[in-house]
């Protein structure tokens, strides 16, 4: 197995801040602006929670963007025509936005048929068709479907100037085929194969400048290990933004406390936080190992996490708990060298085990140049990106390695609070009880006692028919040295659950109580 390296070539370790206050942008309303995170008040019964959320931008948002995307598909597979197929249909894409190129099969192309079969095709029909000429374009987005492929090998033949003198960790050309894609708006100035291309949109803090007018296409591919499973991963997102993310967040550290990997420990550590102040319920494993088979790992909203080659622990079980619409990330330097098979890798089985969004590398990408996690979870959870401008906002190298599954429009937060509050409560939704759940655990994260929290879950009238809730109210109970009371509502959570992983949970926690 090939270790995770640090990049010694000059480039230093850059991290995303985070600030308890989140840094609020201009509002998008109607497309014309990036949108902004408000951070909403509500009063509840002797406890003042904050509700973070984003602003809804109806004409932008969840359904609007079909014009924005082109839709790449390997001519050669039916399957590969099938998924773009449904993807324009569930998105509304244009049919013109549609594009088949006869590529070969496989998860690797060369770098010859790369550029004569794939990039330079590719670039014809966007200008024949009048959607991106260079810098000039009216989409945003590239999305290749399950059959176009994924790598491109290298080329120890292609010699181009300066690529001996590069520090040797710089001078591979091998790349994700979507990383070079994502430069088509900058081929016309023959950039070059060799090490990394500074993405020039790298921390953009408004969304609707990442964009080829800033020298960017989005490019995330529907992919998986079957043209069935791609489909599922925009049917998945239209659920979530729908009816909303919600669930826990699961953080798995390596417990690292110093040496050249710690870095790697710091990054997720902050994700937690991220989550955690976002009013997630959040787990934070500090073990070297990864999360163990048997694992409690119920009700996943978002993972990430470190270090295997191929998938391991509770994720490799038959059944893992995906919520509708979640993110998974394993980092690992080869986690997305084999998109299409169901067991090997991480991106893979992440897919086909229920996974909304995912993204990873085709080769090694050295620690420092993976995407900056703090940056891409704070993006789109309290700024309100869609995945794709999470994603390039917190890519700090194009020409290189990483490659992003899943539907690039997905925004998990393209609505107001009180709509989709209003809208989940009229349908009765099971999800109404993950709202509640969010709005206690963010006034917690600002400060609010957890008495007044008590209080409040106990005077709810949703509370006694939710698990979730049930479970929250146990946890402060006992935290707070009310083991009879915490009890009870653990055995109540216990009978409501339909969760098998939250049962395992909460049957421990009764047994610990009863000692």
């Amino acid at each position: 197995m090939r270790p995770l390296a640090t990049f010694s070539g000059g480039c230093c370790f850059v991290d995303a801040t985070f600030s308890p206050s989140p840094r609020p942008s201009p509002a998008r309303r109607g497309g014309a602006h990036a949108v902004r995170l408000a951070k909403r008040t509500f009063l509840l019964p002797a406890v003042r929670c904050c509700l973070i959320a984003i602003v809804a931008f109806s004409s932008f948002g969840v359904l609007g963007q079909g014009e924005s995307v082109v839709v790449l598909f390997n001519s050669a597979l039916p399957e590969s025509r099938a998924v773009a197929e449904h993807y324009a249909k569930v998105r509304s894409v244009p049919a013109d936005h549609l594009i088949g190129l006869p590529l070969p099969e496989g998860h690797t192309i060369t770098r010859h048929d790369f550029t004569a079969k794939l990039e330079q095709p590719l670039a014809a029909e966007l200008t024949n068709r009048k959607l991106l000429n260079g810098k000039t374009a009216s989409i945003r987005y590239l999305v290749p479907c399950w059959g176009v492929p994924i790598r491109v090998d290298k080329d120890d033949a292609l010699e181009e100037e300066g690529r001996r003198e590069a520090p040797s960790s710089l001078r591979r050309n091998e790349a994700s085929v979507d990383s070079e894609l994502a430069m088509l708006p900058q081929l016309g100035q023959a950039p070059k194969r060799f090490g990394i291309v500074a993405n020039p949109v790298y921390k953009q803090s408004d969304a609707k400048q990442i964009s080829p007018a800033n020298g960017v296409l989005m490019v995330a591919r529907l992919d998986g290990p079957s043209a069935e499973l791609a489909k599922r991963l925009v049917d998945r997102a239209i659920v979530a933004e729908r009816d909303g993310l919600w669930g826990r967040a699961y953080v798995d550290l390596r417990g690292l406390t110093d040496g050249p990997y710690k870095p790697g420990d710091d990054r997720l550590r902050r994700v937690g936080e991220i989550t955690r102040r976002s009013g997630f319920t959040t787990v934070v494993d500090e073990q070297p190992a990864t999360l163990p088979v048997g694992y409690p790992a119920s009700q996943i909203a978002f993972y990430a996490g470190w270090y295997g080659i191929n998938v391991e622990g509770v994720f490799a079980e038959s059944t893992v708990e995906f919520m509708p619409g979640a993110v998974a990330y394993h980092l690992h330097s080869f986690n997305g060298s084999m998109i299409r098979d169901a067991h090997a890798r991480w991106i893979g089985p992440f897919v086909r085990k229920g996974a909304t969004a995912t993204f990873g590398s085709v080769y090694e990408p050295y620690l420092q140049l993976t995407p900056d996690q703090p940056l891409f979870f704070s993006r789109l959870i309290q700024e309100g990106y869609s995945f794709g401008e999470a994603g390039y906002a917190a890519t700090r190298a194009l020409s290189w390695q990483t490659v992003f599954v899943g539907d690039p429009l997905y925004r998990p937060f393209g609505r107001a609070p009180e709509v989709l509050r209003a809208d989940l409560a009229k349908r009765n939704s099971p999800m109404l009880e993950w709202f509640h759940l969010l709005g206690v655990n963010q006034g917690l994260a600002a400060g609010a006692p957890a008495k007044a929290a008590i209080a409040h879950l106990q005077q709810l009238p949703d509370t006694k028919q939710s698990a979730v809730l049930q479970e929250k109210l146990g946890e402060l109970l006992s935290a707070d040295g009310q083991a009879e009371s915490a009890s009870m509502a653990y055995a109540a959570a216990a009978r409501l659950s339909t969760s098998p992983k939250q049962k395992q949970r909460l049957v421990a926690e009764l047994a610990r109580l009863q000692k």
